[in-house]
């Protein structure tokens, strides 16, 4: 490893502070726990504007499609008034790809 990369490495909490304008060290709760509610309160953004850019982004709105096949079943072997409508949520026609994305669309 180069003695230049170690240095940089060295020093990434503070051109983190610097680029992002945020201590982030202000919000860590231990070494394993983020206090992201509170970061967010802080930093985040309106819903209006959170709703914008997860539009344009194209997070949010996944489809939901109907599995007729096992919604059937469920109703057949189940107690009158009892059966399930069966859906499954379809990540992979969400052009974002993951339910992750939510967060990732306002770093």
């Amino acid at each position: 490893m180069s003695s230049s990369y170690e240095k940089v490495m060295a020093r990434k909490n503070e051109i983190m502070k610097k680029s992002l304008l945020m201590d982030f060290d202000q919000f860590e709760r231990g070494k394993l726990a983020f206090d992201y509610e509170g970061m967010m309160s802080q930093f985040g953004y309106e819903l209006d504007r959170v709703r914008e850019i997860q539009a344009a982004t194209h997070v949010g709105n996944t489809p939901l499609v109907e599995l007729h096949n096992l919604t059937r079943t469920a109703r057949a072997l189940s107690p009158k008034g009892k059966g399930a409508r069966i859906l499954m949520k379809d990540e992979a026609a969400n052009p974002s790809g993951s339910f992750k994305d939510r967060r990732a669309s306002l770093s």
